[in-house]
């Protein structure tokens, strides 16, 4: 229960110094809050979102937009450490950066063609 109020403490000071920018918070399930941030200057684009756990550490998936709503990274969290493979989406290229235990093991680059 204290980790609980000290989530929406958290969540509450983060909100309310934002200076502008919408987030909005819910809840999951006991363990999890999704949260989901909005640009600054065009509230209803998604600038990201992913997930809380209980301990506010990031957990699972994160996903990050441009402004146009197209995929910029793919992130994954465990416990607030980096893990799994991150993508990393450019105009002509896709990184894949593989991250375990918040440790960097590997990158690749994939280059598209732009016709």
């Amino acid at each position: 229960m204290k980790a609980l109020v000290k989530l929406v403490i958290l969540l509450f000071c983060v909100t309310a110094f934002s200076q502008g920018q919408r987030i909005e918070y819910k809840k999951v399930n006991n363990n999890l809050v999704k949260a989901t941030y909005y640009y600054a200057d065009n509230s209803d684009a998604i600038q990201s979102e992913g997930f809380f756990n209980d301990k506010n550490q990031l957990q699972g998936m994160w996903v990050n937009y441009n402004l146009e709503g197209k995929k910029t990274i793919i992130a994954y969290y465990d416990k607030g450490k980096k893990v799994g493979v991150w993508t990393y989406f450019k105009e002509n290229k896709i990184s894949f950066v593989t991250y375990k235990n918040n440790k960097l093991v590997g990158v690749e680059e994939k280059y598209l063609a732009v016709y």
